[in-house]
Parts: structure tokens; C-alpha cells; sequence
């Protein structure tokens, strides 16, 4: 009982985080232009834009890590993930309104959105730790882990 009581509640609470993001985003989209026909359509507009970003972030997030980690970048978190921050919610905006007839938001809003929620997502990835580099001890340890758990 304590189980499902508990991911009652976190579900709760992942509900209203999401509302919460969910109503920035609507406020922000709306004062950079966004129309709707009905608040339905509104409705899917976010939520697909909510599940569509994260699987683009998983890939945008990994490339300066792993740039970073083979030495062709210097920092993670540099100008490289901001500029992969912006495309990530300009592309996801663009694709959502060119597949949704029933929204409308111009590529100004779209850009000027984008570049307000790369700067978020770089400001909020500051605190983030950098990956190892290639040669470092840190990542020979981590190999000898990932070899001993191939032998097992």
C-alpha cells in the first residue's frame, strides 16, 4: 500500500511540474504570437512538444559530452550546447506547426522561443559534471568496469 501510495504521489507531483511547465511555455508562446483554433488542439500542441523534446535532448546532450570527452571541444557546456538547445525547440516547434493545422505561430515567435529555451537549458546544465577525458584515470577506471562486468 505504502508502494502505490507513493507513486500515486510522485505522479502527482510530476503532473504538476509538467502544468506548470506546460503554462510558462503557453504564456510565453502566446505573447510571441501562437494561435489556436480551440484549446484542445492547444492541449496536444504542448503535450507533443513535451514528449517530442526529451528524445531529442538525449542525443543533443550527448554529442558536446562526447566531443568533450575525445578532446575536440574544451568545455560540455559551451556554445556548442546552446546552439544544439536552440535547434532542438526550434525544430520540434517548426515540425508541431507544420503538421498541426489547427496551430499557428510565426517563425519569429519560434526563433525568439527557442533562443529563450536554449539559454535555460545552458543555464541550467552550469552545474552539470564535465565527462572524463579520453586519457584521463577517471576513464581508464571506468573501462576496467565496463571489462570486468564483460567477464562476469
Amino acid at each position: 500500500m505504502k508502494k502505490i501510495k507513493t507513486i500515486v504521489i510522485c505522479v502527482f507531483i510530476a503532473i504538476i511540474i509538467l502544468f506548470i511547465i506546460t503554462l510558462f511555455e503557453f504564456i510565453l508562446l502566446r505573447l510571441l504570437g501562437l494561435q489556436y483554433e480551440s484549446f484542445g488542439s492547444l492541449i496536444i500542441f504542448f503535450l507533443i512538444y513535451l514528449f517530442l523534446t526529451p528524445f531529442f535532448s538525449l542525443i543533443t546532450d550527448a554529442i558536446p559530452k562526447a566531443l568533450k570527452t575525445i578532446e575536440v571541444i574544451p568545455s560540455s557546456k559551451g556554445w556548442l550546447s546552446f546552439l544544439l538547445d536552440i535547434g532542438v525547440a526550434y525544430i520540434s516547434i517548426t515540425m508541431i506547426d507544420y503538421f498541426m493545422e489547427t496551430i499557428i505561430i510565426s517563425w519569429e515567435g519560434t526563433l525568439f522561443f527557442s533562443l529563450i529555451s536554449g539559454f535555460i537549458g545552458w543555464k541550467l546544465k552550469e552545474t552539470n559534471d564535465e565527462p572524463p577525458m579520453i586519457n584521463s584515470y577517471e576513464f581508464q577506471q571506468i573501462e576496467k568496469k565496463i571489462k570486468l562486468k564483460k567477464q562476469d
